[in-house]
């Protein structure tokens, strides 16, 4: 049975997609969400961010039909900003105030009875990440949920990693390192492979036994990597993930390296020593620049002394 899910402001100022995480089922905005998405715009922080984000994909959606009748979205379910439903007439024999989550509540609580009037009714739950807004709604029978898509391995657990482990015979890791290629359709015909993607190949016998090589730009050879092991600017690779990111970096027919990792992991480091060594030692280029930017891609806006007003003055 498809269930309507009512959403709390504070889950899309956390997740500004989040209205595609529900499949096939009713998704309601009260107006009231959307006031408190526009005060929030101004902001020059992640809330900010997620809030004009919120506010432009909300303008392409009227693309596809009036947003108080709704609109199918891409997974398949019902989107919609109520304006019928935010009476609180209901609401105030247990809370008074006309609170902006009182009026949330209030298109929740105002839902369920409508659905309880029909044959069929369909499940009425309201969507916060504010813990005492669950609390009222359970006191108002009200079913309510957290938003757990952010502690969860959801989509991004499918994201292109860069490199693969593969178990292979002994006679392919000697083959390899003999002569330091490797076609890929006779040894994993049943394998596609990326342009540049790295293979870890260990021997299914042994596998302390290991190599390691980069599949070439048409994506049927693995090749060996061409920068060897020796330190950059005093940094040396400290695993093999490590070791993949300085080849990229190393590389003149590569233009353009992206890499995603904790905080910790090297990411800043390998880049700098590249771009030293390839100015200052090989003369490749003239200038190294980095470009860090004042509104937070994460959690934090650095970790330089100072508040974040100072910081974004």
């Amino acid at each position: 049975m498809k269930k309507i899910y009512v959403l709390d402001t504070n889950v899309l100022l956390q997740d500004p997609r989040a209205m595609f995480s529900f499949a096939d089922n009713e998704i309601v905005i009260p107006a009231v969400v959307l006031e408190e998405i526009d005060s929030k715009k101004r902001y020059m922080d992640e809330i900010g961010r997620n809030a004009r984000y919120v506010s432009r994909l909300f303008d392409s959606f009227r693309e596809l039909g009036h947003l108080h009748t709704g609109i199918t979205l891409e997974t398949g379910g019902l989107f919609r900003v109520e304006l019928n439903h935010s009476s609180l007439q209901q609401l105030q024999k247990q809370f008074t105030d006309m609170t902006n989550d009182n009026r949330i509540l209030a298109v929740a609580l105002n839902l369920q009875e409508e659905e309880n009037l029909t044959p069929q009714p369909r499940p009425v739950i309201l969507v916060s990440k504010d813990a005492l807004m669950r609390v009222k709604a359970d006191a108002l029978n009200i079913s309510a949920e957290d938003f757990l898509s952010d502690r969860v391995v959801g989509e991004f657990s499918s994201i292109y990693p860069g490199y693969q482990k593969m178990m292979v015979a002994s006679e392919i890791i000697k083959s390899y390192y003999a002569t330091r290629k490797l076609q890929l359709a006779a040894c994993f015909p049943r394998y596609r492979f990326y342009p540049h993607q790295f293979l870890v190949l260990k021997d299914e016998c042994n596998p302390s036994i290991s190599a390691i090589g980069k599949v070439d730009p048409d994506g049927k050879m693995l090749e060996m990597l061409v920068s060897d092991d020796d330190p950059i600017w005093g940094i040396r690779a400290r695993n093999v993930q490590q070791r993949m990111a300085t080849e990229l970096l190393l590389r003149d027919d590569i233009p353009l390296v992206t890499m995603t990792g904790k905080a910790g992991t090297g990411k800043t480091l390998l880049a700098l020593a590249a771009g030293l060594l390839q100015i200052e030692d090989q003369q490749k280029y003239k200038k190294l620049l980095v470009a860090r930017p004042i509104v937070p891609l994460g959690k934090d806006i650095g970790f330089l002394p100072g508040e974040k007003e100072e910081k974004l003055r």
